[in-house]
C-alpha cells in the first residue's frame, strides 16, 4: 500500500492538478458540459433540486451537461480556477473569488436574501446569542456564505470563532442540523432558505435561536469566459425558465424566490465577505 507520508506536497498537488484536467479534457473531448454546484447540500439531492438547470445549459449548448459537486467549498475553488466547470451555481462570495480570478462571468441570481440563522433544538433552553459562548457550533463548511456571515456576527459581539466558540464541521447544512439533534453540539448555523427544504418531522425540532444579517443571495449562477459568445443566451434561457411553470416550481423547491439578472457591481460588493473568507482559513 503505498502512503502519501512519502509523498511531497508538490507531487500530490501536481498529481491532483493532471488528474483534473484529464477528466476535464475528456469531458469536452466528448462535448459534454459541466455545471459545478457547491456543496451546501448532499450531491444527490442537488442532482434532483438542479436537474431543471441542468436541462436549460443543455438547451442553450444543444450538448450534454452533467452537475457535479465537490467534498467542501476549498476543493470547490480549486474545481472552478482549474476551469473544470462551464457553469457553477454559487454562494456570492465564490461566484466573487472565481469572478475576480478566473474571470467567470456574471448571468442570474436568486432574488431571495441569503438569511444565516443559528438553531438549536426545540427544546433547548438556550435564549441569545450569547449562549453558544465556550461552546460547539455546527457548521456545514467554515467557507460557506451562510457560514462567514455569522463568524462576523460572533466577532462583533467578542466572540472569537475557534476561541470563544469551538467550530465543528459537518459537510453540509442538513449534516450539521443533524448533528445538532443528535446531540453532537448544542446548536448550529443554517440558512433560512436550507429550513424551508427540511421534512416537515425534521423541521418541527429545530428552533431559531437568533437571525443574522442577511446576504445578498443565497445562489448566483456564472458562466467560464470560454463561454463568453454564449452568456446573454444563457443569461436570457435562465430569466425564461424561472417564469415558466417548471422554474417556478424549481425556485420555490430551492427556496430562491426567483431569478433576476446579476450585475458586476453586485458580485464587487461581496468583497467584504470573501474579506471573511480569507479569516476564516485561518482557523486550525
Amino acid at each position: 500500500m503505498c502512503s502519501l507520508a512519502h509523498t511531497s506536497r508538490r507531487d500530490f498537488v501536481l498529481a491532483s492538478s493532471a488528474l483534473t484536467l484529464s477528466r476535464f479534457v475528456g469531458a469536452q473531448t466528448r462535448g459534454e458540459l459541466t455545471f459545478g454546484m457547491v456543496p451546501y447540500l448532499p450531491v444527490q439531492q442537488l442532482i434532483r433540486l438542479y436537474e431543471p438547470v441542468v436541462s436549460v445549459i443543455e438547451g442553450v449548448f444543444s450538448a450534454p451537461c452533467r452537475l457535479v459537486s465537490a467534498t467542501d467549498f476549498a476543493q470547490f475553488l480549486e474545481r472552478g480556477r482549474g476551469g473544470e466547470f462551464d457553469a457553477i451555481g454559487a454562494s456570492p462570495h465564490v461566484a466573487r473569488l472565481l469572478n475576480r480570478e478566473v474571470g467567470y462571468l456574471p448571468l442570474v441570481r436568486a432574488t431571495a436574501p441569503l438569511q444565516p440563522v443559528l438553531v438549536v433544538a426545540a427544546e433547548s433552553n438556550m435564549k441569545q446569542l450569547m449562549d453558544v459562548r465556550n461552546k460547539s457550533i455546527l457548521v456545514a463548511d467554515p467557507l460557506a456564505v451562510h457560514v462567514l456571515i455569522p463568524m462576523r456576527g460572533l466577532r462583533d459581539v467578542s466572540m472569537v470563532p475557534g476561541r470563544d466558540v469551538q467550530v465543528v464541521v459537518a459537510g453540509n447544512q442538513r449534516n450539521a442540523i443533524q448533528r445538532m439533534l443528535n446531540g453532537e453540539a448544542p446548536a448550529a448555523v443554517a440558512s433560512m432558505s436550507t429550513l424551508g427544504t427540511l421534512p416537515k418531522d425534521m423541521a418541527a425540532r429545530v428552533r431559531v435561536l437568533h437571525a443574522f444579517p442577511a446576504g445578498l443571495t443565497p445562489m448566483a449562477y456564472l458562466v467560464h469566459p470560454r463561454h463568453i459568445a454564449t452568456a446573454s443566451r444563457l443569461t436570457q434561457a435562465l430569466l425564461a425558465f424561472s417564469n415558466s411553470a417548471e422554474g417556478r416550481e424549481h425556485v420555490k423547491l430551492a427556496q430562491h424566490e426567483g431569478l433576476v439578472q446579476l450585475g458586476l457591481k453586485e458580485l464587487e460588493g461581496q468583497d467584504a465577505i470573501v474579506t471573511e473568507y480569507f479569516r476564516m482559513r485561518q482557523l486550525p
